[in-house]
């Protein structure tokens, strides 16, 4: 079984060489390779990265030509020669044995279209395999939109070639750097598809991919939380997924906020409520928009 990674950046290339060095200690060296997609303004630099780490897995340079995410991955999409097609972020990290354990649930579920792995904390990605029997983390199918939500985030996402093929480009008005309002929803929207066309789409644990927690701090954390919320919405939309579910999704950050006050303090519990302000309000909004139609 052999890997095809599309990994996009606008310039920050310091993230993508430690994603690069993750990629070079993996245990499966030599089963995959990388579309890298990057902007203009940083093409020689680029470049330059991908000769440096060439000498352990193929690497194929594309130049962007906006900052619109959907859009980057569908220039690789066309490129695509592996068995299985992943999309880790520009600052994600692989754990060494990242790739055997994705190879390792296709096997155990040949029919699976897609797997997706577990979000772990850039703390917890060791440079070593992980010596856990990998029989303790059996990929379970999800078959309700509840998990597939949680668990569909792109940098965690594997899936067939045939699935990609079937499902096709992602959605360039969803994601972010795309010429909507809506900034996210992208990824989850391309394992829904996957999941009308027919594939089956499992969850393994054991299949680690690190990425930056949530910086609680930042400067533009609310913009961005609105910007995500409004492609939630957008997603919900999309979908015709019952109310029930919606508004599920915007009371569940406000459900959350004693536990993370408790766990997290009190800049986790204003996160929670600026998520679940940001999702009410772009429903708010969506409702009177389908009115005015």
């Amino acid at each position: 079984m052999r890997f095809t990674l599309v990994v996009v950046t606008t310039d920050r290339l310091e993230l993508v060489e430690r994603l690069f060095r993750s990629l070079a200690a993996q245990t499966r060296a030599g089963d995959f390779e990388v579309i890298f997609v990057h902007s203009q303004v940083c093409a020689a630099e680029a470049k330059a990265l991908a000769g440096k780490y060439a000498y352990g897995f193929p690497i194929t340079c594309l130049t962007s030509q906006d900052h619109c995410l959907s859009r980057s991955r569908n220039s690789a999409l066309p490129l695509i020669s592996g068995d299985v097609v992943a999309f880790p972020d520009d600052d994600c990290v692989y754990r060494a044995d990242t790739l055997a354990r994705a190879a390792a649930a296709f096997e155990r579920e040949p029919d699976a279209g897609v797997i997706l792995g577990h979000v772990a904390d850039l703390s917890d990605i060791a440079v070593v395999p992980d010596e856990r029997p990998q029989h303790l983390a059996a990929p379970v199918e999800l078959t309700h939109c509840r998990f597939l939500f949680r668990h569909s985030i792109s940098f965690v996402q594997f899936h067939k070639k045939e699935c990609v093929r079937a499902v096709g480009k992602f959605d360039e008005n969803m994601g972010v750097g795309c010429a909507t309002p809506y900034q996210s929803g992208e990824d989850t929207d391309y394992v829904l598809r996957a999941r009308k066309a027919g594939f089956r789409v499992f969850h393994d644990a054991s299949v680690a991919v690190g990425h930056p927690a949530v910086n609680l701090h930042g400067a533009a954390l609310r913009e961005k939380v609105e910007s995500y919320a409004r492609g939630r919405m957008r997603l919900l939309h999309k979908h015709g997924l019952p109310g029930w579910f919606v508004l599920a999704n915007i009371a569940y950050p406000l459900l959350c906020i004693p536990a993370e006050s408790w766990r997290r303090g009190v800049y986790a519990a204003r996160y929670r409520w600026w998520v679940f302000s940001a999702r009410l309000t772009a429903w708010i909004e969506g409702i009177a928009a389908d009115k005015s139609k």
